[in-house]
């Protein structure tokens, strides 16, 4: 992991510097009030990350499952291949219809762990579940940024990044009580209703937009 980060570092340093955007620029709280129902949809998509990252390997030694650490390498298989393959489908389609598929596949993947009763199945509710979140944070985050002055969009890129932080910390205490209140197969329940409702707000969010189809990448 070390030679991982200096070798990132090191491509980093190749990269040239991004111009400061000169102009109109919003206050912060101006921007992060802009950006906040994204942000919350980001928030509650991220609880499903959350709770695999802490609780899946908890959940297969409940079962006596082997192989745990297969889920957790399936779900990151599926999250980069999905940004590799389907990272264009932001511009061909918005933002927000790719979230609300999104969230859709993820919904399906944490209900399918809730209800798995043999490992493969929750294997496959593990890769459906990385799979669907993949393209949540670009997704959203396209239409946040839109919604402010290019001299503001670092602002509002930072403010609409604080809800991952802030969903993953939330994330563990929360599905904790979940789990010793009601076993570790509701806490993916808990996040597949997180998820649902990030679907409901998506879809209220396009339609106040009132955009079709690249209308993200017009804004």
């Amino acid at each position: 992991m070390i030679a991982l980060g200096g070798f990132g570092y090191w491509l980093a340093t190749r990269m040239a510097s991004v111009p400061v955007v000169h102009g109109e620029r919003m206050s912060y709280r101006s921007v992060f009030f802009r950006v906040l129902p994204h942000g919350l949809g980001l928030a509650l998509g991220s609880a499903g990350f959350g709770s695999i990252a802490t609780f899946i390997t908890l959940f297969y030694a409940a079962h006596n499952w082997p192989n745990a650490a297969l889920s957790l390498t399936v779900f990151g298989t599926m999250f980069i291949g999905a940004r590799l393959l389907f990272a264009n489908t932001i511009k061909s389609y918005g933002g927000f219809r790719v979230a609300i598929v999104s969230f859709a596949f993820e919904c399906a993947g944490l209900l399918m762990l809730w209800l798995a009763a043999e490992p493969t199945f929750a294997l496959a509710g593990a890769a459906l579940t990385g799979f669907g979140f993949a393209l949540v944070f670009p997704a959203l985050g396209v239409e946040a940024v839109g919604l402010v002055p290019p001299a503001s969009r670092g602002a509002a890129l930072s403010a609409y990044s604080v809800f991952l932080d802030l969903s993953l910390g939330l994330t563990g205490p929360l599905a904790g009580y979940v789990a010793g209140e009601f076993g570790y197969g509701s806490v993916f329940l808990f996040a597949a209703v997180a998820a649902a409702a990030a679907v409901a707000l998506s879809v209220a969010l396009y339609m106040r937009a009132g955009r079709g189809v690249g209308g993200a990448a017009t804004a």
